[in-house]
């Protein structure tokens, strides 16, 4: 009962960060799930959490990894290999070379092979605080594809060199041949078996499709069974877990390609199911640090071998170490690709800059560290274990804490707003292109249901107009059109067009929001502008008529209004003074209107037809605007977090149809 109360008190906390998050968005989430982890130890709990550092793995890197790869950008990949090697591979050889002298040097304490340790446990970023990153800050689009791929490989690269250093630490025994040999093929080996894996899963699917069996859930039971297993049997037969998840989750991104109804109801329930496993994961992966950082820090505070100042400043100038470290090797082996050659070097060095502080730690460098053994072959203890963890998770803290405070000093709120600003112009390109796209596709059977999808998309547009002067034209346009629906309201009157009761009705009306806007006397006066005794007679007349002959009369002059509205909106729209997009939506909104009052009243069939088309063209904007979404996204003008949002929009958009 504990166990259960503690994980609903957990998932209850990740909710609470995101709440948290919403009123401080100048603190990044992670930092305040760390907090709200620590605050959980000191409520009055029963239960008290261990955490096993190879069940952590199995629980959260791997799913957590699957699904990066799932959704990792191939193409990306494959064209920044060489800053995406050079920075998972390269630099962690590096940096567990560097770092573990460097610490042995400044604390002695800690022995060589244990030092190369940890250097080898703060060596990979991490991929989910690298997410989380992308929230709270617009970074470069192609630093964040490095940044991406960098983290999806070097977890496994900075985790075989701390297992040999651990080995090394408590057999006193390495070898750099045998450890270069058996790194090769433990790497190797993950991807294979992770390639292999997939290929076998596939195989299962494929046959229990071919018996008829559809159902979405057992499918879906299948694919979140899938990275546990694979990592699973990787770690049973001695090869990587990590690249094997990776290499399966990559894999599977190249799945789906053939569209059937159930493949894709399955897609769909997917999507939904694996966002929410994500986000709660996410989450507890940080709570998680923050609920073992009071035992270590008091551990550490009741040591009397080290001051409490002394060791906050060792964990600053590892810190500093570290990614100063990434930074030399940044600009020496050139990763900034968006640059060219020719480009100023303070440009080149603000982009080395950016990639440096981007290189958050996180769950890797945790699970690595807990998972130290307490003791050595020869019985003694592990040395300076506590002072060890507690290092990395100093690390961990002033990595997410220069991302979320020095990163924005650096990218300014200038190239963010222009950034965000670039973004939206991306957006509503994309959703241009979808009513083009749509016009294109109008026949004269389907052309009042394209008007009402073209009007959502077009209110979507002015959605992202968040612009002051448009809103004043767009003011300026709807005045202009209550004045010409009064002004030809009146002209109707003035001809005995229309019944008196009719026109005075339809003229208190637009009477009144007229006031309401303008607060010109002149429309509060005419309220009631009766100037004849023949119009108050013809008025009497209107209360002989049935409900459906006003209502037939009120139509003719609507029609008459909607027709003249029309026909200045294009005079407008000729002379070319207002903003056109906003002119031809009013167009376009005014059209659908008289179609609708020109039909007759429709039957049941006929509204089941309109309802149908409908459908169908909500279906191909959708799939224009996906279309749309991934070219880009790949030219780099939208960033993954917006391909993402605009994706999750589609999706509800097709749960409701």
């Amino acid at each position: 009962m504990e166990l259960f109360e503690y994980i609903l008190l957990m998932l209850a906390a990740v909710s609470l960060s995101n709440l948290v998050n919403r009123f401080i968005p100048s603190v990044s989430v992670p930092i305040i799930q760390i907090v709200l982890g620590m605050l959980i130890t000191l409520l009055p709990l029963h239960y008290e959490l261990k955490l096993n550092p190879e069940l952590f793995l199995l629980l959260f890197i791997a799913p957590l990894l699957f699904n990066d790869g799932r959704h990792a950008d191939k193409e990306a990949l494959w064209k920044l290999k060489k800053p995406i090697l050079l920075l998972a591979l390269g630099l962690v050889f590096v940096t567990v070379a560097v770092m573990g002298y460097f610490l042995n040097w400044l604390l002695p304490v800690i022995p060589l092979a244990a030092a190369f340790a940890l250097a080898a446990a703060l060596a990979p970023t991490d991929a989910v605080a690298v997410g989380a990153l992308e929230q709270k800050v617009k970074i470069p689009h192609q630093t964040m594809q490095i940044l991406e791929g960098e983290s999806l490989i070097n977890d496994a690269s900075g985790l075989v060199s701390f297992q040999f250093a651990v080995a090394a630490m408590v057999t006193g025994v390495f070898s750099f041949k045998t450890a270069s040999i058996s790194f090769i093929s433990i790497s190797l080996g993950g991807v294979v078996l992770g390639l292999l894996l997939t290929l076998i899963k596939y195989g299962v699917v494929k046959w229990l499709r071919k018996l008829g069996m559809e159902n979405v859930t057992l499918h879906m039971l299948i694919e979140i069974l899938t990275p546990f297993l694979i990592f699973m049997a990787a770690e049973e037969l001695g090869v990587n877990g990590i690249l094997a998840v990776v290499a399966a989750g990559i894999a599977h991104s190249f799945g789906y390609k053939k569209m059937n109804p159930e493949v894709a109801k399955l897609s769909v329930v997917s999507k939904s199911t694996w966002s929410v496993i994500i986000f709660v994961l996410n989450g507890l992966v940080f709570l998680l640090l923050g609920t073992q950082l009071p035992d270590i820090i008091q551990t550490i505070w009741s040591n009397p071998e080290i001051g409490n100042f002394k060791v906050i400043m060792y964990t600053l100038l590892l810190t500093s170490a570290v990614l100063g470290l990434r930074l030399i090797w940044a600009i020496l082996m050139d990763i900034s690709k968006g640059l060219k050659q020719s480009d100023p070097w303070h440009l080149r060095l603000k982009k080395a800059l950016i990639l440096s502080l981007s290189g958050v730690r996180g769950t890797i460098t945790l699970a690595s560290t807990l998972s130290l053994p307490f003791f050595l072959n020869d019985g003694t203890s592990f040395p300076a274990r506590d002072l060890i963890i507690f290092l990395a998770a100093g690390v961990i803290l002033w990595t997410l804490l220069a991302s979320n405070y020095l990163l924005p000093l650096l990218l300014g709120k200038e190239t963010q707003t222009e950034q965000e600003e670039d973004e939206i112009q991306a957006k509503i390109e994309i959703l241009r292109n979808v009513v083009t796209g749509l016009n294109e596709s109008i026949t004269d059977q389907n052309r009042l249901a394209t008007a009402q999808i073209i009007n959502t998309y077009t209110s979507r547009i002015r959605t992202l107009k968040k612009d002051e002067k448009k809103d004043k034209v767009q003011r300026s346009l709807g005045l202009s059109v209550l004045k010409w629906e009064r002004e030809n309201t009146l002209l109707a009157l003035e001809k005995k067009e229309v019944n008196p009761y009719t026109a005075y009705r339809y003229l208190n009306r637009i009477n009144k929001l007229l006031y309401m806007h303008t607060r010109d006397a002149r429309y509060k006066k005419e309220l009631f502008p009766v100037k004849h005794w023949d119009e108050v007679f013809g008025m009497l007349q209107q209360f002989r008529l049935s409900f459906r002959e006003r209502r037939a009369e009120l139509n003719r002059l609507r029609i008459q209004n909607v027709t003249y509205v029309i026909k200045q909106l294009n005079v407008l729209l000729a002379e070319g003074e207002r903003d056109m997009e906003m002119v031809s939506s009013l167009i376009l909104q005014y059209e659908r209107m008289l179609l609708g009052l020109t039909r007759n009243e429709p039957d049941i069939g006929t509204r089941k037809e309109l309802g149908k088309s409908m459908q169908e063209l909500a279906r191909v904007g959708i799939q224009l605007e996906r279309d749309n979404i991934q070219s880009m996204f790949e030219a780099g003008r939208i960033s993954r977090q917006g391909m993402k949002e605009m994706k999750r929009d589609i999706l509800f958009m097709e749960h409701d149809l």
